[in-house]
């Protein structure tokens, strides 16, 4: 880094490369230039477009603040300003140790992180599988302006957890994706609360340290306030260990604290439905929809729920409704094939296995579970005990239910799934 001068107002003090600008701004070159192209940050150049840059501090300070405006209910919008000779990124970057030292960070900086921490954990009250995206967009965008925020990477885990638990994307990528996040914040502090409990669901849901998650989430369930991320892990986990009351009793009590939050009222339809109480699993999804809290979850239990209550011609006809009310929810669809299955209408029941199996199919929505239930439905056990395997390594969230499941009863005396299920070893209440 050099300098124009050392006299006169902070704007002569002159930064001559990409390097020494994102060093000055604790960042890597990369994110530097693309604040350049999408966000015009004040670079200059010398002479043609070709020539050197270079960046005075004042300006470049005078940018932060205008990035750290007080957020309300949403961040404010940055124009993207029309540039015509975008700066080429480069690999060059800054080594990891030389932006450690948050101290030298602009404080408006600091302060637009921890608002847009505060306003992504305002979201998750309202949680859904529309909104994990904008969730994660701030936690992100919170670390792009301090690296030291170690509740932004916590909350990054979180939300990454979330998405890869709720089927909003690929449960292996997210997990793997959480654990960097959650690695950077312990690096930075090694106490903090929320990282302990993303710890917590990581070993649950990736790792299936059943003993390290109980550890985790008794720790985080010890000290108020009890945030519903750690209230339903713990949930989550006695669903694995089959105690399903004390597991509705803590999704009920998450629900209560975040009663706008759709995933959490779907669990505990879940769990309704997992201990058999399938009319009244089925009364409060109804309910919850009433309020506007529904998605993919809701829609699946509920379907397992009425092929639990059906014969299965009447059950086949209500399965085809939601389906087409439905089409992407691919455990629903899963259910219908099952349906089909159990009715004798074989036929259709491959031709929608052919369909949920097809690689273009797969790729947008993948979960093996729901793959599975065509094949009970078959009678081809063995192959839908492959899937099950499957499904319990991606961690999908349908496999701490596996012990319980009533749509698996036809299993429990296959041989295959009871090698399956001594094998992985489920906790014990």
């Amino acid at each position: 880094m050099t300098s124009a001068t050392t006299e006169g107002p902070l704007p002569q003090y002159r930064l001559d490369s990409w390097k020494s600008i994102a060093r000055y701004l604790g960042r890597s070159c990369r994110t530097v230039q693309r604040w350049h192209a999408e966000y015009a940050l004040p670079i200059r150049r010398l002479g043609c477009n070709k020539g050197s840059i270079f960046a005075y501090a004042g300006e470049l300070d005078d940018w932060m603040r205008n990035r750290g405006r007080i957020v309300t209910d949403a961040p404010p919008e940055i124009p993207t300003p029309v540039l015509l000779h975008p700066p080429p990124v480069r690999e060059e970057s800054v080594p990891r140790n030389e932006i450690l030292d948050v101290s030298l960070l602009p404080g408006p900086a600091k302060a637009r992180s921890a608002e847009l921490v505060a306003h992504a954990y305002k979201m998750w009250k309202t949680l859904s599988i529309r909104n994990i995206d904008g969730i994660v967009r701030h936690f992100r965008e919170a670390i792009d302006l301090d690296p030291g925020n170690a509740e932004a990477f916590a909350g990054l885990s979180h939300s990454l957890i979330a998405g890869g638990f709720l089927g909003r994307a690929s449960a292996p990528v997210q997990y793997h994706c959480a654990e960097a996040a959650l690695q950077r914040a312990l690096e930075i502090d090694s106490e903090l609360p929320e990282a302990k409990c993303a710890a917590a669901w990581l070993k649950m849901v990736s790792t299936r340290d059943w003993q390290g998650a109980r550890r985790g989430f008794d720790e985080a369930l010890k000290h108020p306030p009890q945030g519903t991320r750690g209230i339903v892990g713990r949930a989550m986990l006695h669903i694995a260990e089959g105690c399903l009351q004390e597991a509705s009793v803590l999704l009920l009590k998450a629900a209560q604290q975040d009663p706008l939050s759709t995933p959490v009222m779907s669990l505990y339809c879940w769990s309704q439905y997992l201990a058999g109480e399938y009319a009244h699993a089925l009364d409060q999804i109804n309910q919850a929809r009433s309020s506007g809290r529904s998605g993919p979850i809701a829609d699946a239990v509920e379907a397992l729920a009425y092929i639990q209550l059906e014969e299965p011609d009447a059950c086949v006809q209500r399965m085809e409704t939601l389906a087409a009310d439905s089409p992407d929810h691919v455990v629903l669809r899963g259910a219908l094939g099952y349906a089909y299955g159990v009715a004798g209408q074989r036929r259709r029941a491959s031709e929608l296995l052919d369909v949920m199996t097809n690689p273009g199919t797969r790729s947008k929505s993948h979960e093996p579970y729901a793959v599975a239930l065509i094949l009970i439905g078959l009678s081809e056990r063995q192959k839908a005990v492959t899937l099950l395997e499957q499904s319990y390594r991606e961690g999908s969230r349908w496999s701490l239910g596996f012990p319980s499941d009533p749509i698996l009863a036809p299993l429990r005396n296959d041989p295959h799934y009871r090698q399956f299920l001594s094998k992985v070893s489920y906790p014990a209440c």
